[in-house]
This record gives structure tokens, C-alpha cells and sequence, in this order.
């Protein structure tokens, strides 16, 4: 069924900024690509730009991903529309927050259950398992072409770790399998953008897991990587990608979290729960927020001290 408010949104629009949020991940990268290649091959006459962070090499799995702009040193444009996808509050869609400020109506997209309703206009669905799937429901179906469709499944891929999180529905499912259908390669997609490591990236991982420790009688496992750690097996904050799975897949467990640091005193947190423990609940009493199996959020000052916090509230729940 489609929904065409956004639809209505863009038609009306003379001008289509684009955003998602800050590190965006697969499904923030698919919805804002998808939409735009859908507005640039529906609407072709129509000015529209998508501004996100570079990407992870991983992502470059359709056209257009060279096409982003992520200069965000140059003058801001005034656009009549801004689509916000994926992002559940103001603070996340940075660096784009003076491009989206400056538009002249604001539309959001997005699917976390912590979404602040920053937008007068949009559509937020939390029980959905991805912005993509979101997404393609307000999309009309027949002018979903290839590449569109590539995008789409990429994000509803990367948001359902390919199909095995509660999130993934019957709905969720159909929607795939339509979007091969359009001609979607899943095999390379998932193995490319999922799966395939470099061999550096590969080593960190490794050497990140090998130093895991255990909380809350084996419940809880964590890991640590620091920038010294990113140095010295010459990779960056993108190659950590994967990690969080990989610790989430320890038997016995129920929480893992993956702490990475991105400057002296600060920490980007991921954490995932198998069933029992809302984890999006415990990133939002630090500023943060996501899914209840898959959150994140970014702590400053004493690591240490954050994770005895975080582990005290998981053990609240267990």
C-alpha cells in the first residue's frame, strides 16, 4: 500500500535536499539513495542533492554513491524540502543541521522507536525494520527500477542482519522479495556489502575479540577499540563495522557491547541484545537511543565508569 505524502512532498517542492545520520550505515545510506535515485529518474527536471559522511567502501554496491556530497565546509543552500531519513532526533543528522535548517519544510523517514518528532511532516513507523522498508512503502511500486530496488534491499540487509532480527516480518520479507523481482543481485550484494572484510579489518576484529572480557556471569560480553588500535592495523572508524555482530554471536550471552574510540575522551557505543534486555532504553539515558536489540549512543570522560553504569541497568533486566 502507498502512502503518498511524500510523494505529494517532493511533486510540490522546487528543490529536494537530502540527509541522513551521522556514520550512516547501511540502511541510513540505501533510504537516502534510493530516494534520491528514485526523485532523480521520476523527476528529472527537479534539483536534489544528497549530503551524508563518506560512506564505508563496502556500501558501493549501486550507481551514485560518488554523486554525495560530503563537503560540508561549503556555503549551506537553501532547499524548499529537506527529507531526513533514519534519524530519530536533530542532533543525529550532523553535519547537515544547518542545510536542514534552512530549508523551508522538513520531512522525516525513519523507523527507531526513540524518534523525537522533530519534523511537522513525515512518517515514522517503529515497528518496521528498516527506513527502506519504510521507505518503499511510501514509494510507487512500478518505478522502482534496479537500482532503486538495490539500494532498498541494501538497507533492509543491513538493518535485519540479513533477515535474522525479531524486526523482520512477513511484510518485511515481501517487500524483498519483490525488490528481486526488480532484478536485485542478494548473492553479491550481502556477501560484498555484509560480509566481505579486508584483511586488515579482518586482523583488528580478531585481535578486538580476543581481548573481550565477560560481565554478569558470561550474560554480558564487551570490547574496546581504541584509536591506537585503529593505527596500528591501519584501519579507521568504518572498518570497525561488523564487530558488534561478531561479539553478539558469542554463545551464552545476552548483551554485547562494542566501545570505539573517535577522540581522546569520547566513545561510540553499540550494543545489541538477543531477547530479554531493551538496549535502545539504556543508550537513551546517555543521549542515545536505536532499537530495542540494537542501539547506540557516545559517552565522554571514563569509559570504565560507563560501562559499570551499563551493565548495572542490563542486569536490571536480566
Amino acid at each position: 500500500m502507498t502512502n503518498n505524502s511524500l510523494i505529494k512532498a517532493v511533486e510540490s517542492a522546487a528543490s529536494v535536499g537530502i540527509t541522513g545520520h551521522i556514520h550512516p550505515d547501511g540502511d541510513c545510506v540505501g533510504s537516502c539513495m534510493a530516494l534520491y535515485r528514485y526523485i532523480r529518474k521520476v523527476y528529472p527536471e527537479k534539483p536534489v542533492k544528497v549530503f551524508l559522511e563518506q560512506p564505508a567502501d563496502n556500501l558501493s554496491v549501486a550507481e551514485g554513491l560518488n554523486e554525495i556530497e560530503s563537503d560540508f565546509t561549503k556555503p549551506a543552500e537553501a532547499y524548499e524540502l529537506f527529507v531526513v531519513l533514519d534519524c530519530s532526533s536533530e542532533d543525529r543528522f550532523e553535519p547537515s543541521g544547518e542545510l536542514v535548517s534552512l530549508a523551508k519544510n522538513v520531512y522525516v523517514v525513519d523507523h527507531h522507536m526513540t524518534n523525537t518528532h522533530f519534523a511537522s511532516e513525515g512518517v515514522i513507523s517503529p515497528d518496521a525494520s528498516s527506513t527502506c522498508e519504510v521507505l518503499y512503502d511510501l514509494l510507487e511500486e512500478d518505478k522502482i527500477d534496479r537500482d532503486i530496488a538495490t539500494w532498498l534491499y541494501l538497507g533492509i540487509v543491513h538493518d535485519t542482519g540479513v533477515f535474522r532480527f525479531p524486526a523482520c516480518t512477513e511484510h518485511t520479507m515481501n517487500i524483498a522479495g519483490h525488490l528481486l523481482t526488480k532484478g536485485v543481485n542478494a548473492q553479491q550484494l550481502i556477501d560484498d556489502s555484509f560480509y566481505r572484510k579486508s584483511y586488515a579489518q579482518n586482523r583488528l576484529i580478531g585481535d578486538a575479540v580476543a581481548r573481550s572480557e565477560l560481565l554478569l556471569d558470561g550474560k554480558m560480553i564487551y570490547t574496546i577499540v581504541t584509536k591506537a588500535d585503529m593505527d596500528r592495523f591501519g584501519v579507521g572508524t568504518k572498518e570497525t563495522e561488523g564487530l558488534i555482530d561478531q561479539l553478539r554471536l558469542t554463545r551464552g550471552i545476552e548483551v554485547a557491547l562494542f566501545a570505539r574510540q573517535d577522540a581522546e575522551d569520547t566513545y561510540k557505543i553499540s550494543m545489541r541484545a538477543i531477547s530479554k534486555v531493551n538496549v535502545a532504553s539504556i543508550c537513551a539515558s546517555f543521549g542515545g537511543g536505536g532499537h530495542m536489540f540494537a542501539a547506540g549512543c557516545t559517552v565522554k570522560g571514563d569509559l570504565s565508569d560507563a560501562i559499570t553504569q551499563i551493565s548495572a541497568m542490563v542486569m536490571l533486566q536480566l
